[in-house]
């Protein structure tokens, strides 16, 4: 029987991993107001996707990635509605008569997937459903069956890329996250819906029910779907998040006694919220930190996973040590920077004795210097705590094992997921951690622009987060032309105000002439007169002399020298590698929005006088 439940009290991040995480086989259907989309899983991957949005159909998205042109969608188009009843699905036409690849076609059905499930993470209001066992894969996704395979997409590696992606929309304003109005029980029309089918389908009318339509459910393109009406809604099984927790402790901790697991049933129930700021939007700040679990414990796998929600944290999960490597790396690569959680050991498991994870955890160590690891472990086992912390684990956390403490077992295990929750939530609440998510924040954005003038002006809003007052210059052959500046002309509050314009001309044996000629970035106090006879007559002097100038190169020439102190206040240390890995970023983007501006110079005929 199907189960259904409400995206309000289980988002549908959540709903996917439950589904990759406890390995079903089926097919999710979501309904919303702002459309349906459905996902088919095998064995906890995800095969095949369909969404009603027009932006997502895979003729458009394979004529945004210029995989084929107008050209070959309008002749495909054409043969299918010439074919009638023999007509094949758009990739299989594209495929024989336009000359599109078959790594093309499973690229672009890959990306399908991967946008559908963007779309359906800013829903925060609607109904699912889960069809276990019944596998609805899509004509595109049935087209050349031996290559099904290769389109099973590892469900994290998806929803990784996919919040990444949601991420990026929100701060570039094309995603504006709100909360759909809704019903507060909106299962309860599911029976009108049903009745109004049926009596459509006899030729009668009840004039004494509201008839509710697609239209005004807001889903009036559902009929270029191809799926089952809405009465899959009748005699489904309410979903209540309570009974998953339930469930996965029956199946994991089967010895404990029944007034234990209800009491860890209680427990994960009441944690079971998503994390949300004001207005119901989701903090995506709070994407820039992840945790991956190693460990073949599920019931440790699923616990953790629901405290680390709680706080708003992306947690992954897995057992298996390749798929370790791809998530460690998928995660540096979307500028993660995770914490890596090992198990306790288990005994006689393999992969997991104390030896096994001893080694994982040396290798992970000597492959990623930069990822943070804890460790759980029994508090009986003292001797592995310490040999943990002498090779370098940040920290060793003692776990409840049930054959050590039977009759408190779960009051230990409460106690500690409480713990583990206060810890990882002040790991993440670190200033280096916080840094790395403005700058992940404002990579993200650096993407998105095209033009020279908007990159440096990114450049000095990141660098006015962490100063009191920025200031643009512009490198000329012999002098600095003051450019746009932060927390000079006005309150810092105020923004970047308007061009300065004022020149400081570079001395032969002056600090900005070293930054120039070295492409060094500088940070402490200068003993350059520049900045008393130059600089300061035109912006007043900060009341510490700690200043820093970060060079941005392009094309390997510096073009500008962001200047910052810290005003009225004393001088903090700084992350200077964070400022020069982003300014080194912004100057890549730099050079290609140079070499975009001379391309479309040397494209644009010309004008005959």
């Amino acid at each position: 029987m199907p189960l259904t439940g409400e995206l309000e009290h289980l988002p549908i991040v959540d709903v996917i991993q439950l589904i990759h995480s406890t390995r079903k086989s089926g097919t999710l259907n979501v309904y919303s107001r702002k459309g349906e989309g459905r996902l088919v899983f095998n064995n906890g991957y995800i095969v095949s996707a369909t969404h009603s949005s027009e932006k997502l159909k895979i003729g458009k998205i394979l004529l945004e990635s210029h995989i084929i042109c107008q050209d070959d969608l309008d002749k495909a188009l054409g043969i299918q509605e010439l074919s009638g009843d023999d007509r094949k699905p758009l990739i299989a036409t594209l495929h024989g008569h336009c000359g599109l690849s078959k790594d093309a076609a499973f690229k672009a059905l890959e990306t399908l997937i991967e946008m559908t499930v963007v779309e359906m993470i800013c829903w925060t209001r609607g109904i699912f459903t889960l069809d276990i066992d019944e596998i609805n894969v899509s004509d595109d996704y049935r087209y050349l069956p031996k290559q099904l395979q290769t389109v099973s997409l590892d469900t994290q590696m998806v929803l990784m890329d996919a919040l990444r992606i949601f991420d990026e929309k929100v701060h570039s304003g094309e995603i504006e996250i709100s909360n759909e109005p809704l019903k507060e029980n909106p299962l309860e029309d599911s029976d009108k819906i049903i009745d109004q089918q049926e009596q459509e389908a006899d030729g009668t009318e009840d004039t004494g029910e509201v008839l509710v339509s697609e239209d005004l459910l807001g889903l009036a393109d559902l009929d270029k779907l191809e799926r089952k009406k809405p009465y899959i809604f009748k005699g489904l099984e309410a979903f209540d998040p309570a009974d998953i927790h339930r469930q996965v402790i029956e199946n994991t901790l089967p010895d404990i006694p029944g007034e234990g697991k209800e009491k860890l049933v209680k427990f994960l129930s009441s944690i079971s919220t998503t994390y949300q700021i004001d207005e119901g939007a989701f903090n995506t700040t709070a994407k820039s930190q992840a945790v991956i679990i190693y460990t073949c414990d599920e019931f440790l796998q699923h616990a953790i996973m629901t405290v680390c929600k709680k706080e708003g944290i992306l947690v992954f999960v897995t057992a298996d040590r390749h798929e370790l490597d791809n998530l460690i790396d998928r995660a540096l690569f979307k500028y993660l920077e995770p914490i890596l959680v090992f198990g306790s050991p288990v005994a006689d498991t393999e992969g997991f004795s104390k030896g096994a994870i001893v080694d994982v955890r040396s290798l992970k160590m000597a492959q990623y210097p930069q990822i943070s690891i804890i460790q759980l472990a029994s508090p009986l086992d003292f001797t592995f705590s310490l040999q943990s912390l002498n090779d370098g684990t940040r920290a060793v956390f003692p776990m409840p094992y049930f054959s050590e403490r039977e009759e408190t077992f779960a009051e230990d295990m409460i106690n500690f997921l409480n713990t583990f929750q206060v810890y990882i939530r002040g790991c993440f609440n670190e200033e280096r951690r916080q840094q790395f998510a403005k700058l992940r924040n404002s990579l993200s954005g650096l993407r998105l622009l095209r033009k020279a003038p908007d990159i440096s002006l990114l450049v000095l809003q990141f660098i006015s987060e962490i100063f009191d007052r920025t200031l643009t210059l512009i490198v000329d052959r012999t002098d600095l032309i003051a450019e746009r500046s932060v927390g000079i002309v006005a309150d810092k509050e105020q923004g970047p105000a308007a061009p300065m314009k004022f020149r400081i001309p570079i001395r032969k044996d002056s600090i900005f002439r070293d930054v120039v000629e070295s492409g060094s970035s500088f940070f402490g106090k200068p003993e350059d007169s520049s900045f008393a006879d130059l600089l300061y007559p035109e912006i007043g002097a900060p009341t510490d002399a700690t200043i820093l100038l970060l060079p941005l190169k392009s094309n390997d020439r510096i073009i500008t020298i962001t200047y910052a102190d810290f005003g009225s206040h004393q001088a903090n240390q700084i992350s200077l590698d964070f400022l020069e890995f982003f300014v080194g970023q912004a100057g890549i983007a730099m050079e290609n929005a140079l070499f975009r501006k001379q391309l479309n110079t040397i494209n644009q005929p010309e004008v005959l006088h």
